[in-house]
């Protein structure tokens, strides 16, 4: 997987600038994959050299220049065999957890506040990733409208929709997982402190 292969798949969608390819990393495309800014326009010379995509100048205005960028049958090509590939997941690294499983070295104050800043983290990304949700099933979201209005039939039109409210839904579940965790936790930890308040001290082992 690499940026290569989302701007493929963007541009599959329907034509677009480099700059409102920057915007889709910015918002929708964010939640699944980030990229720093510089790399999109180097890339995108580099696959137009390659025979991926294809551009032409429009003017936007009076005298904005815009270039305007399209997938080519080769860039249709290895985007279609790269979703078809098995997913390859990366080895996990997952710092929260290694904070608790070192947690008993610090206190118990430090553990739940990192587990307030979870449940946070991923409140706040919940309930943006649900907005962005409601904006594609309530049939507001202009760039897929505008694939939509291009002309599908209805089998793919709800293939379409189905699939993005999945990713979105996906997410979304794995989000709600991690708040209930840590909601289940930080009640452990209260009942944990409660407990051990009452209890005579206990020398540490």
């Amino acid at each position: 997987m690499s940026l290569e292969h989302v701007i493929l798949g963007w541009l599959r969608t329907g034509p677009g600038s480099g700059y409102d390819l920057v915007r889709q990393l910015d918002q929708g495309l964010a939640w699944f994959w980030s990229a720093p800014h510089s790399q999109i326009y180097p890339l995108l010379r580099k696959m137009e050299e390659a025979g991926l995509v294809t551009s032409h100048s429009e003017i936007v205005g009076e005298r904005l220049e815009k270039r305007i960028y399209s997938v080519t049958p080769a860039g249709v090509d290895k985007v279609e065999a790269w979703a078809a590939e098995a997913v390859r997941y990366p080895p996990n690294r997952d710092v929260e957890r290694l904070k608790l499983i070192f947690g008993d070295h610090g206190s118990t104050e430090d553990i739940r506040r990192h587990l307030q800043d979870h449940r946070t983290h991923y409140t706040e990304r919940r309930d943006t990733l649900k907005e962005f949700a409601e904006v594609l099933v309530s049939r507001r979201h202009a760039r897929i409208e505008s694939r939509i209005a291009r002309g599908v039939d209805d089998k793919q039109r709800e293939l379409i929709l189905e699939l993005r409210r999945a990713a979105y839904e996906g997410d979304i579940r794995r989000a709600e997982g991690e708040i209930s965790w840590a909601e289940d936790l930080l009640a452990w930890l209260d009942d944990f402190e409660q407990r051990w308040a009452q209890s005579p001290a206990q020398d540490g082992g």
